[in-house]
């Protein structure tokens, strides 16, 4: 909803319009409540159903409205983005599960990537659309050991590229995220995350970049606030580095007045591959290559940009709190939960 008084027709003149593509994905909702607490945009929650619970979450947000649009549909983001000052875009390759398939569907992400760059094209050529904000997927840090890449990687790598033969790059910030630290919270039996374990997907040695979801909002703020600096720009951003054991150590240092050890436990890589084949492909080229955020580099430009990334520990401490504020409880929560294999970076 917009500031009390206001309405869509008065304040757009004086705030500038963000439209946000898949406004109620992990990414999409942390981006709305990020830019909804600025009081500086007027935005516009593109999303499939505007009746769903999160749609509606979001419209009680200030200077929020809703927007019907797809993905796959031209004409309903043409219609989104008219007018429109910036757009911040996401994509998904996930499809709904199949045997021998998994959800991960490359082409699926693919034919979402270029109809957005199409339509932020068209928007571009009407002269309103200033910037657009594109959400990829971190790249290697050792580019030799590259391939094979994971399919829903290659896609967005793809769509990247797509944004430069479109002639956008000039008026284009692109993010890109490492691991979400929300992917911990996997439901698969014997691999849930409790007192005595935390999941992961690597070797329990190896240095592991991740990110808290609602952190990529941090970064779409930040960029928004010297967007002649970023535009043109392409981030690796990840909130944290840390090996399985140092990860399942931050866990246990959270509980340690219970008196559990939590250990590091890593999903059988097989199984990963027979669940969600090109997770266990991402898991490969974690290992061999791995993220390549450049956290140095990060720090300073987090600084410059106001941005306070979230530690996994602040993440792991909030989920606590949030199980009914009781420890036990949400690690219960945890472990009755249908198992879920939802690495999808």
């Amino acid at each position: 909803m917009l500031e009390q008084g206001e309405s869509i027709e008065s304040t757009i003149y004086k705030k500038q319009v963000i439209a946000v593509t898949m406004a109620t994905s992990r990414q999409g909702v942390g981006v709305v409540r990020e830019l909804s607490k600025t009081n500086k945009y007027i935005i516009r929650a593109v999303t499939r159903n505007i009746k769903s619970a999160k749609a509606q979450d979001l419209e009680g947000l200030n200077n929020v409205e809703l927007i019907k649009g797809d993905l796959l549909d031209s004409e309903s983001l043409r219609r989104a983005f008219d007018g429109v000052d910036i757009i911040f875009g996401n994509t998904t390759p996930t499809k709904g599960w199949k045997p021998f398939r998994g959800s991960i569907v490359r082409s699926y992400e693919l034919e979402q990537g270029f109809n957005l760059i199409n339509q932020v094209k068209y928007a571009h050529q009407k002269g309103n659309l200033k910037h657009f904000i594109f959400s990829s997927i971190s790249k290697a840090k050792d580019p030799l050991k590259n391939d094979p890449a994971p399919g829903h990687f290659t896609s967005k790598w793809d769509i990247e590229e797509y944004i430069e033969k479109k002639d956008l790059k000039k008026i284009t910030t692109v993010l890109r995220p490492v691991s979400y630290f929300e992917n911990f919270e996997n439901k698969l039996p014997g691999f849930t995350i409790s007192k005595e374990i935390f999941p992961g997907i690597v070797g329990k040695n190896f240095k592991w970049q991740t990110i808290a979801v609602d952190d990529i909002g941090k970064w779409v703020r930040g960029v928004l606030s010297k967007p002649e600096k970023y535009k043109n720009q392409s981030i690796n951003i990840a909130g944290e580095e840390l090996t399985g054991i140092e990860m399942a150590l931050t866990l246990e240092s959270l509980i340690s007045l219970e008196g559990f050890k939590t250990n590091y436990v890593m999903i059988p890589r097989l199984a990963i591959k027979l669940l969600e084949y090109d997770i266990g492909v991402m898991a490969d080229w974690i290992e061999r290559s791995g993220y390549g955020a450049d956290m140095k580099k990060l720090k300073a430009i987090q600084k410059e940009l106001n941005i306070v990334p979230t530690s996994l520990k602040e993440w792991l401490d909030a989920r606590l709190e949030k199980g009914n504020n009781t420890k036990s409880n949400w690690l219960r929560q945890w472990k009755d939960s249908q198992w879920k294999l939802q690495w999808d970076k």
